[in-house]
């Protein structure tokens, strides 16, 4: 993460892909508060943490990486008809450094549906810091309809249509204050493959056990000519994932995730 703020971080280009792989792992955090807007549509108004100040924590092992979502703008009509803005805070360590992003998203949902369309983008800020260092910057997320689950599991076997979204990011990344550079991912886009659905299982949570769909598919994330001080790279990262969908919370309660041979496990370990 030195490479990311430091003006002095020098030429090194691991350090400069690293670099970006953590600007778009933001990007991806606002991403997700997006995507998951979707995800409970069908009964989202009615969820029991989808109120003012209402959210969850979802933690990533290993990783030692937290997200609180808080649900900080909430207007409802009726249990399908509601809308607000949802607000990711991720903590998490990378080389050593402690580091926190920031980022805010917009969602609606009317008669049950999340009301985007796939040409339709959500715009949201991202925040970044360690120590003196920081980045900050603006991102935008198709709303197409990712992990939209609710309303579309109803047996083991059935097959979901893969979802294509894509997003773009830029921003400035600055030390003691001062700019030391810019940050601009002009397109990333995450593709999935169609998605099979297991049998239905008991889920043990840290927020409770649920009746859960785990849900099996493979994602790839693209970048090109991504750029971070100076330095220009295309970034690709290739998942199988398995996601355990629980209809009583309306959300992926854990999502498990292999990604070149490294497996992580993103977990909502409180509702709130």
């Amino acid at each position: 993460m030195h490479d990311t703020y430091r003006p002095n971080a020098g030429s090194d280009r691991r350090g400069t892909r690293a670099a970006l792989r953590f600007a778009l792992t933001l990007g991806l955090a606002a991403a997700c508060a997006t995507a998951g807007s979707q995800a409970w549509a069908a009964a989202a108004c009615d969820a029991p943490w989808m109120h003012q100040g209402g959210g969850f924590t979802a933690t990533l092992a290993p990783g030692q990486r937290t997200v609180t979502y808080t649900v900080t703008q909430f207007s409802k009509r009726d249990g399908n008809n509601c809308n607000g803005q949802i607000h990711a805070a991720m903590k998490m360590s990378m080389g050593g450094q402690p580091m926190q992003s920031e980022s805010d998203v917009h969602f609606t949902i009317v008669d049950g549906k999340a009301a985007a369309q796939p040409e339709q983008t959500s715009n949201g800020s991202m925040h970044g810091s360690s120590g003196a260092a920081s980045l900050n910057g603006m991102m935008s997320a198709q709303t197409s309809g990712i992990l939209s689950y609710v309303g579309e599991i109803t047996s083991e076997g059935q097959r979901i249509a893969g979802t294509r979204t894509q997003g773009s990011m830029s921003g400035t990344a600055a030390n003691m204050g001062q700019s030391v550079g810019t940050m601009n991912v002009p397109k990333f886009v995450t593709t999935t493959s169609d998605k099979a659905v297991g049998k239905q299982e008991q889920l043990q949570t840290g927020a409770g056990t649920f009746a859960c769909w785990p849900v099996t598919y493979d994602r790839s994330m693209q970048a090109d000519n991504a750029q971070l001080m100076g330095h220009t790279a295309n970034l690709a990262m290739k998942s199988h994932v398995v996601d355990h969908f629980c209809p009583a919370t309306g959300l992926v309660m854990r999502q498990d995730t292999v990604t070149n041979g490294h497996a992580v496990t993103l977990t909502v370990s409180a509702l709130h």
